[in-house]
């Protein structure tokens, strides 16, 4: 395969995601390389601990070691970029804000194009908006209107992984979904529960949490642990809908309705955007509204709608990455 150019890919290390992120460029033809958020561990040099004992303890001024470990955060950073020899063709950046904006514009040096994608709400972490100006082109997910070089484009499956399908069960249906904890959407989850918990169905609902619910609902499994990307993608094949529960600071789709295109599964969702995309189909998403749950059973007796396949084509990540790095 000729090679299509030298792409490094910057990212927080996120589960496993980097590297279907990497696997799936490298089945596209590019030489990849990586620079995560995951850097040695801080340790004090020389003086600095004394002294931050002092300031810390004397001074009441608690920012000087963040002030170090950031410092450490941005050499390491660096260290990396200076490693990797030649001009490359492309760096991405996935969720710029969580790097300084030093180290972005050291890698501005170093690329013929610098790409951002935040691939979380613009309003969830408005620090962002700090960095629109700092890249070639800047992509969210969201539905935007936002200066010339701010563009929306869609999530994305990968498709350099096997479309493994399985017949969806009329009769017995298992839905599947998987996230974090939010107090925000916990009153919907459990409504959701509620009016299915009397259907034919397999009801399988992971929510992690880092600080432990108050309540907890007995039909939700409630784990700390992350599922692997990986792991996740093994269990979205083996059920027959997916659950999507929208964040209310988010203004675009979760990856949730890409995986159902690719994996051919359905949806329940309370995204009323997605009537929108031209992959929508009444047999194929069902979306809550007006509280017309008395009708979800239809929905779930009713067999799979098979979509063109340029239309699922068109949402892949082989299709998202020529779409990011285009002139």
């Amino acid at each position: 395969m000729v090679k299509k150019g030298k792409f490094l890919l910057v990212m927080p290390d996120y589960s496993d995601f980097p590297k279907l992120f990497l696997d799936n460029l490298e089945k596209e033809g590019f030489e990849t390389s990586l620079i995560t958020d995951k850097v040695s561990k801080f340790n004090y040099k020389g003086t600095e601990s004394v002294k931050n004992f002092f300031v810390k303890n004397i001074l009441r001024n608690k920012e000087y070691k963040q002030d170090l470990i950031n410092k450490h955060f941005l050499e390491d950073l660096n260290k990396s970029v200076s490693a990797i020899e030649g001009k490359l063709d492309y760096i991405l950046v996935i969720r710029p804000d969580i790097f300084p904006i030093p180290f972005i514009k050291n890698l501005k040096e170093k690329t013929k194009k610098l790409i951002a994608y935040q691939w979380d709400g613009l309003d969830k972490f408005p620090e962002v908006k700090n960095y629109f100006s700092l890249f070639d082109s800047f992509f969210c997910f969201e539905k935007v209107e936002s200066p010339s070089n701010i563009k929306s484009i869609t999530n994305f499956y990968f498709d350099h992984l096997p479309a493994v399908h399985k017949e969806y069960n009329t009769e017995k249906p298992r839905l599947y979904f998987v996230g974090l904890y939010w107090k925000s959407r916990e009153k919907k989850i459990d409504q959701f529960i509620e009016n299915v918990s009397d259907l034919s169905i397999d009801l399988s609902i992971f929510i992690q949490y880092f600080k432990e619910p108050e309540s907890k609902n007995d039909k939700i499994k409630y784990i700390q642990n992350r599922i692997s990307f990986k792991e996740n993608l093994e269990l979205v094949k083996n059920s027959d809908v997916l659950l999507d529960f929208v964040d209310p600071l988010h203004n675009g789709l979760s990856i949730r309705f890409f995986e159902g295109m690719y994996y051919k599964k359905k949806v329940i969702t309370d995204n009323i955007m997605v009537k929108n995309y031209d992959f929508y189909h009444p047999d194929n998403i069902f979306v809550v509204e007006n509280d017309n749950y008395s009708t979800i059973e239809q929905f779930l007796r009713t067999p799979y709608h098979e979509l063109p396949e340029e239309v699922v084509k068109k949402y892949s990540f082989s299709n998202w990455i020529k779409e990011i790095i285009k002139d």
